[in-house]
């Protein structure tokens, strides 16, 4: 009788928690700003997604990602692109944020994003090497994190081929020393590649940190994967940390002014919590009255 109890509880938490997430998962509508001739989009482009590295599925880390205000996010799961372009593949397939396949390109010397791959990038190769493999697939190279734990950036060449660099991520802000490594960097990057972008990524793999809480603003033609590609291999961007200072290019700075593109959007997020947290407890409820019963068995 214990059993039964225990698992009509348990059920009824799932079932509980699963309505809960319907009547309270809303999906903000989203309009764009303009700037000048550009349409101004804000994206995430270090994110890490389930199955893989990260805690949300594609699907679901699609309308997280509308939450946050976000308009194109690249999945970037360390040295496998599969997720990122099972990603792309929904995103295709739905309204809501871009997704472009990515990875997160990890060696023991530097971390580097590719986003807009097609396969996963060899890592066992200098940084300068994994650059020319993301150019030939056709997608961008970013800088990830290059703060003085990394080596595999000290070749100029190497940082004057990337398309970008992260100049604001989340841990800048616990991380004084890390925040003056990443302002050096792309300084440096700067002064070898005029128009490097400056790129703002949440390194999100599940919460926290908040997925979007550093982001970057895009200056695109069209909302479109091939856009926010040429903004970042042309210098368009603007990088965001979590209190909305901005890093880049001063004209962009000036064009941007003192409007920004909306942000998170999440009235029901206490709600949607709730319904989690039943879920979860009643699927973990179910699994442990199985193995009890089992065990009897």
């Amino acid at each position: 009788m214990i059993g039964v109890s225990l698992r009509t509880g348990a059920a009824t938490c799932l079932l509980a928690g699963a309505a809960l997430g319907s009547l309270t998962d809303r999906v903000p509508a989203r309009s764009t700003l303009r700037a000048g001739r550009y349409l101004v989009l804000s994206g995430d482009f270090h994110v890490h997604a389930f199955p893989g590295d990260g805690s949300l599925a594609p699907w679901v880390l699609r309308d997280e990602a509308a939450r946050a205000g976000l308009d194109v996010i690249a999945v970037t799961n360390h040295n496998q692109s599969l997720t990122g372009r099972l990603a792309e593949w929904v995103s295709r397939r739905g309204d809501g944020p871009l997704m472009l396949a990515g990875q997160e390109i990890t060696n023991p010397q530097y971390h580097m994003i590719a986003a807009g791959i097609e396969q996963a990038v060899n890592a066992d190769q200098p940084a300068a090497g994994a650059v020319a493999e993301v150019h030939a697939q056709g997608g961008v190279a970013i800088a990830a994190h290059p703060s003085r734990r990394y080596r595999g950036y000290d070749d100029a060449a190497a940082i004057a081929a990337l398309d970008g660099a992260e100049a604001a991520h989340s841990d800048v802000h616990f991380d004084d020393a890390f925040r003056n490594d990443l302002r050096a960097f792309f300084a440096r990057a700067r002064r070898s590649s005029g128009d490097i972008a400056a790129i703002g990524s949440s390194d999100f793999h599940a919460m926290p940190p908040v997925l979007g809480r550093c982001r970057t603003y895009l200056f695109v033609t069209e909302r479109t994967k091939p856009a926010v590609l040429d903004a970042i291999r042309k210098g368009r961007t603007l990088a965001v940390d979590g209190d909305g200072n901005l890093t880049g290019d001063a004209s962009l700075i000036a064009l941007l002014g003192e409007v920004r593109p909306a942000g998170r959007s999440d009235p029901n997020r206490m709600w949607r919590r709730l319904s989690m947290a039943l879920s979860w407890l009643g699927a973990a409820g179910l699994v442990v009255v199985g193995g009890r019963t089992r065990s009897r068995v």
